[in-house]
């Protein structure tokens, strides 16, 4: 029986993506409006679809978990269909039914407010107004928030508020400043952040920053409210409306001096205009002495990852760390678990159906020696259906998205009255199928592969299988065919690995490999009594016919006194041959078998080191499979084994990556295999997985072989890897080449070990 997955809880609210056409303002005032009722809404970004580059990369960027138009038309429909892994079973357009939101709304934070007795925060709620037709009814929109009109289907929002924690209307009249003390008050839109916490620090590109544009400018006003559903806090500027909007903005500086903690404040100006970054560019604000960064706020170039990454809003810091109850039947595996502190009122019955997000990221530890049944869900977010059918069992209510330590997690997009979740394990090949198809390949299990998820586990599973990395093991193994016996001192001889010219046992250098935690140096006997425990080798007897002379084997349990001759099926007393006999032994079980099973230990032998120097970043694995085209542009071929892997945070990894492999033991690695998978590791497109190869083997690589794999790099990718028996062999991968790498020997990702092989075999 597996054990139970580790799972932990986050909350959060839906992110909604408000996909506005053809620059409309009146729109982004409706989306404003709407955003200004939804716990989390300032966290929502707006997607403008007249600039097809950007609203895909923003989409991304934010990791949308549901894209809404606020008036459909023929571009946004056309541009949500783009993302059929986002569509949710809506039954209408609007957000608002029957004076209900379908997502979370203000009326939980008016109650957290209330009872908390949080004073402070009700003292400074605010709900500016002004006339329809101010010439900055635009900016004040998207700067402030404002409430919809309340109507048959959208409830009075203001006059909850009002009525609940008497907020005073704010008026800004026509043609007259913004009052600087506004500064200190909390408008709609900010209030839709209450008690929300975000992962990242706002820095650098998300330093507290002013937006230099017009205020009647639909891209200026976007390039600001998406800034501050990134996390930044954020002003805006328009030098045409300096009367107006100065005091303000010189109010927000202020604002920004007092509360740096050390040294001088910093703040940025984004501006969407050609201007270069000179004395020339700064404002007529009150900059003082502070810290002024000029960013280009042009184009979708900033919105990429590398620059700018938006924060995700949940409803708490801290992990809920729950105690699922397991259950294995039938070959699946099932967890349930409660939703333990949800963030609501469940007295509040007009609100029981509205959706917010769990989070579940799951781990499962001591898993079954093959992996086949997982938990874990890597980052794809194309594999969103996938999650839904197959790890929640509901077709589109899953969305992929990182988690702890930027690993895979899923966010469920379920009812504030769900109170409890169940979640289920899915197969591996199942998940590499449809991840495949996305890659137009269609994949199938090999029979090599099979016989060498067997042989990994026979041995007991993947670490267990560290030792085959002693040579005498492997020579064990290749030295005697399936019809052949051999006593335990021949076996012993054969571990111990004598070199016959210098008589040096190679045995002496895995004195120190530990493979069953026993007490003191490995020793050749310890080793081949692992063996036998995991029934690699068979015990019995060899015994010569009388009648046809001819020697046999039989296992121990098949002994008799009268045994027969499987050569000639004469039955021969076998007590007379007795005397001064040896225990011969024979390979068994998979290794028993005369079909190149041997070809499967180079394999078994990588992926064990593989999973020791990742440790739990890898996700997945599979032993060989063989690939062809569903519209890629490959060869039909067969990789001997793939991983999936976790990108390492801040070595700008992709979240998930593949590791194709080819593992041999003496056998030359020729320029089919080289071109092949190559071809293989392009299909996969980059916004899907990054692409690494491996080759393996348990001799050493010839300059041919080395040049050849070093073609698959070029100038600007390093994704090969070359793991000779130098580094297959040892405990610790490179320790064999520590002198050489110095510092560098320590690979803990997959760009580490490209890099190693980089400097070890192609420099």
């Amino acid at each position: 029986m597996q054990s139970p997955p580790t799972i932990w809880l986050d909350y959060r609210p839906v992110r909604i993506g408000w996909v506005i056409p053809d620059r409309d303002a009146v729109r982004l005032a409706t989306a404003a409006a709407w955003n200004s009722c939804l716990w989390g809404g300032r966290y929502n970004p707006i997607i403008p679809v007249h600039d097809a580059a950007l609203a895909s990369q923003l989409v991304k960027t934010f990791a949308i978990d549901l894209l809404i138009s606020i008036d459909e038309t023929e571009s946004t429909r056309a541009f949500i269909d783009r993302f059929p892994y986002l569509a949710i079973n809506r039954w209408r357009q609007s957000i608002f039914e029957g004076r209900r939101s379908e997502f979370a709304d203000i009326r939980h934070i008016v109650r957290r407010i209330v009872a908390h007795q949080d004073k402070q925060a009700e003292s400074q709620l605010i709900v500016p107004t002004w006339e329809p037709a101010d010439a900055l009814h635009s900016l004040f929109s998207v700067l402030f928030g404002s409430y919809p009109q309340p109507n048959d289907q959208i409830s009075d929002y203001k006059g909850g508020l009002r009525k609940a924690l008497n907020v005073p209307e704010k008026p800004i009249p026509v043609a007259e400043e913004i009052p600087r003390e506004m500064i200190e008050g909390i408008p709609p839109i900010a209030l839709t952040a209450y008690d929300m916490t975000r992962q990242r620090d706002p820095s650098g590109w998300l330093n507290p920053a002013i937006v230099l544009g017009s205020s009647t400018n639909f891209d200026d006003l976007a390039l600001f409210w998406n800034l501050r559903a990134a996390g930044a806090t954020v002003c805006f500027y328009d030098e045409a409306q300096a009367a107006r909007l100065k005091p303000f903005a010189n109010a927000f500086l202020d604002k920004l001096r007092r509360s740096a903690t050390s040294g001088a404040a910093r703040v940025n100006f984004w501006t969407r205009q050609d201007k270069r970054p000179d004395e020339n560019w700064r404002p007529d604000l009150e900059l003082g002495d502070m810290s002024a960064e000029f960013c280009n706020g042009r184009g979708d170039g900033v919105w990429k990852g590398l620059d700018l990454q938006s924060n995700r809003p949940q409803f708490s810091f801290w992990h809920r760390d729950v105690v699922p109850s397991y259950m294995e039947t039938d070959g699946k595996a099932e967890a349930s678990f409660a939703l333990p502190d949800r963030p609501f009122d469940d007295d509040d019955v007009r609100s029981l159906s509205q959706k917010f997000v769990v989070v579940v990221d799951a781990k499962q530890y001591g898993l079954s020696p093959d992996r086949d049944l997982i938990f874990e869900t890597p980052f794809v977010p194309q594999m969103n259906e996938f999650y839904g059918r197959n790890f929640y069992h509901d077709y589109d209510a899953v969305r992929s998205q990182q988690g702890s330590l930027d690993k895979g997690a899923v966010g469920i997009i379920t009812a504030i009255s769900t109170q409890r979740m169940q979640i289920s394990a899915y197969r591996t090949f199942d998940w590499l199928t449809h991840f495949f198809a996305l890659s137009k390949l269609a994949v199938e299990r090999s029979e090599p592969g099979l016989r060498c998820k067997r042989l990994i586990s026979q041995i007991g599973g993947l670490q267990d299988c560290r030792v085959l990395k002693v040579r005498g093991v492997r020579n064990l193994l290749r030295k005697y065919g399936v019809d052949e016996s051999f006593t335990r001192t021949g076996a012993i001889e054969a571990i111990r690995d004598i070199d016959p010219t210098t008589n040096v046992a190679g045995f002496d250098v895995f004195k120190n490999l530990h493979i069953d935690f026993p007490q003191g140096d490995l020793k050749p006997d310890g080793v081949l009594k692992y063996l036998l425990a995991r029934r690699v080798f068979r015990v019995g007897l060899e015994f010569k016919c009388p009648n046809c002379e001819l020697p046999s084997w039989i296992h121990l349990d098949d002994v008799r006194t009268n045994s027969a001759c499987p050569y000639c099926d004469h039955t021969y007393d076998v007590t007379l041959q007795l005397k001064d006999r040896d225990w011969r032994y024979r390979r068994s079980g998979i290794f028993g078998r005369d079909d190149n099973q041997l070809g499967g230990v180079p394999v078994a032998l990588t992926l064990q080191q593989l999973s020791s120097s990742l440790r739990d970043h890898v996700i997945m694995y599979s032993t060989a499979m063989n690939f062809r085209s569903a519209g890629a542009d490959i060869e039909p071929c067969e990789s001997d084994f793939l991983a999936v892997i976790s990108g390492a945070p801040g070595l700008s990894e992709s979240p998930v990556q593949l590791l194709f492999g080819e593992a041999k033991t003496g056998k030359p690695i020729d320029e089919q295999d080289i071109r092949k998978l190559g071809k293989l590791a392009d299909a996969i497109p980059r916004n899907l997985a990054q692409s690494f190869i491996l080759f393996a083997k348990t001799d050493t690589f010839s300059p041919e072989e080395v040049r050849l794999a070093k073609s698959l790099n070029s100038q600007y990718q390093r994704r090969v890897i070359l793991w000779s028996r130098d580094e297959l062999e040892p405990y610790f991968l490179y320790e064999r080449s520590a002198e050489k790498l110095g510092q560098d020997r320590y690979a803990t990702s997959l760009t580490d070990m490209a890099n190693v092989t980089h400097r070890l075999w192609f420099t």
